[in-house]
């Protein structure tokens, strides 16, 4: 999946997260005009979807950007697999 920065500060696949127990989330999205969710342990993607506007990580990547690649790809692939 591909994204800017602006479409991930946008959230414009209106990605979402909910704590539902510890160390696992629910996520989900909007893809192809319908609603699909998963279940994750991805920590990683979570903390840095959920960081500052304009934050980077050690390799100068926008970590939202990077966070939110990552879920969507997360939510694509486990659903539709």
């Amino acid at each position: 999946m591909r994204a800017t920065i602006k479409q991930a500060e946008k959230n414009d696949n209106n990605l979402s997260i909910i704590t539902t127990g510890h160390g696992h989330w629910k996520i989900s999205m909007t893809f192809r005009k319908k609603d699909i969710s998963v279940i994750t342990t991805n920590s990683i993607a979570i903390d840095d979807f959920k960081s500052e506007f304009g934050e980077l990580d050690m390799d100068k990547k926008n970590r939202r950007l990077m966070g939110y690649i990552d879920l969507c790809e997360e939510i694509i692939s486990k659903h539709y697999n």
